[in-house]
């Protein structure tokens, strides 16, 4: 198995690079990390999972956004397996995320109205979802399909045959390529305001935060390059990732929690996940408005 330490050494991009040492650089920093913290995980440090699905989001979404600098293959195959690695780690880091969620809302509702052993229900739940999916976690990075996906990650590192504009200025490439995902995004957003259906909207919303995320990334390469312009589409493009991120968060708990209303188990009781629901309903149209609110300044937006 590879570590961070057997990986060649990568000069750090810089304003004159061209695009493909930029890509290469972002490329190369992000598979390093993604080593360091699948060892954390191995070794049952409590954010290791977070930190490794966010390296393989970053590296998925930089092989999307600058696939035009390498082959279609083996570089799109790669793209598949990183989204199945980030599924693999997200089933975790979600149980994790949603049980956080949920008991600081039942902590924050009058004692008198949480009737039943709720919490002990959300912990049994969220908590065997979590040690079933860290446990196919630790099973699958011992498996091949991981084993040959670290391995082709680091022979595209080592060599990546960059193609297309890989060779021009890294300024000139990364503006157009993050005005392209730029684009995406707004057209997603459209696409949402249009859509009078909450369940069909919530769909496009959540589409709309992977295009949000997929921006900041692609700016977050460009960074070494476009400096202070490229840090803004970072900051504005995350923030637009986190309201999104709110709104799906609302919506999948609303769903965990119809499910536990419906079935309370034993000494339980209906009501209380009735009125948890109520609140995210309330918290899902919050998020939206606040979206919506922090779209039309979308400060990273102007004089794309």
């Amino acid at each position: 198995m590879a570590t961070a330490t057997d990986l060649p050494a990568v000069l750090p991009a810089g304003a004159g690079s061209t695009a493909g040492e930029a890509l290469l650089a972002y490329l190369s920093e992000q598979y390093a990390e993604m080593l360091r913290q699948e060892l954390r995980l191995r070794a049952g440090e409590t954010d290791g999972v977070h930190k490794m699905r966010v390296s393989t989001r970053r590296l998925r979404s930089v092989l999307s956004s600058y696939r035009g600098m390498l082959p279609g293959e083996p570089a799109g195959g790669i793209r598949n397996e990183l989204k199945w690695l980030s599924q693999l780690l997200g089933a975790a880091r979600d149980a994790q995320v949603m049980r956080h969620r949920l008991q600081e809302l039942v902590a924050a509702q009058p004692r008198e109205l949480v009737r039943g052993p709720v919490s002990t229900r959300i912990d049994a739940e969220l908590l065997g979802r979590y040690d079933d999916a860290l446990a196919a976690i630790h099973r699958e990075l011992d498996a091949e399909r991981y084993a040959a996906l670290v391995q082709d990650l680091g022979a595209l590192v080592a060599d990546p045959q960059l193609t297309g504009p890989a060779g021009k200025s890294a300024r000139k490439v990364g503006r157009r390529l993050i005005r392209r995902d730029l684009r995406r995004l707004r057209k997603r957003v459209g696409e949402a305001k249009q859509e009078h259906d909450d369940a069909q909207r919530a769909e496009i919303f959540h589409e709309a935060r992977k295009d949000a995320k997929r921006l900041r990334y692609a700016a977050e390469a460009w960074v070494p390059v476009g400096g202070a312009k490229a840090t803004a589409m970072v900051e504005a493009a995350e923030g637009v990732q986190k309201a999104l991120g709110e709104h799906q968060d609302s919506v999948v708990t609303r769903e965990l929690l119809a499910g536990l209303g419906a079935h309370p188990g034993r000494g339980g009781s209906g009501f209380t996940y009735g009125r948890l629901h109520a609140v995210e309903e309330q918290r899902t149209r919050a998020a939206e408005k606040s979206f919506r609110r922090l779209w039309k300044g979308f400060a990273g937006a102007h004089g794309w």
